[in-house]
């Protein structure tokens, strides 16, 4: 199937999986899709802010934050529609929970998300605008967390303009449905 893995012509949703360190532009990225594919967003941050309106990212809380982003993706793919889930997901074991629900649904594409560090260090350096709190010392701690996407995926150089990933990656997502 080439880059992406699901049943073809399936009833249920696409999951759109983003993968990437902070201030890579994963929800720069996100938004664009979304608005492709009428999508819907399902951002990590989003969802933490909401459940913890003052984030102490302890493992409990961010247990809590990804089973509702799950719960949020589940029910969206359920009704057929394609999500996008905007989150580091950095580990295999990070991303397991949306894989499956993608492989589960009509398809999965994934998508790595990524900069040239010195962008990135910038990046975090400026007035964030959205929910994600992440600097650059959350980024030097996320770093060596970071394991490549198993399967086929879509790299996404954000220091690039985008437009043409953006059509890449909804032209796997309209093949799967």
């Amino acid at each position: 199937m080439g880059m992406v893995t699901g049943n073809r012509g399936g009833a249920d949703g696409v999951l759109v999986l983003l993968s990437g360190l902070p201030g890579s532009g994963k929800t720069t990225l996100a938004r664009q899709l979304t608005e492709r594919l009428g999508a819907v967003h399902v951002e990590s941050d989003a969802v933490r802010r909401q459940l913890f309106p003052e984030p102490a990212y302890t493992p409990e809380e961010h247990a809590a934050v990804f089973a509702r982003a799950e719960a949020l993706a589940a029910d969206a793919l359920a009704e057929g529609r394609t999500v996008v889930v905007d989150a580091t997901n950095l580990t295999r074991r990070d991303r397991r929970r949306f894989v499956r629900l993608g492989e589960q649904a009509g398809g999965l594409v994934r998508v790595r998300v990524t900069a040239p560090e010195p962008v990135v260090r910038e990046r975090l350096r400026r007035p964030r605008e959205g929910f994600s709190q992440a600097d650059e010392a959350v980024y030097e701690r996320m770093l060596p967390r970071a394991e490549a996407l198993d399967g086929p995926n879509v790299v996404v150089d954000t220091r690039f303009e985008t437009g043409p990933s953006v059509e890449l990656i909804a032209r796997l997502v309209e093949r799967l449905r």
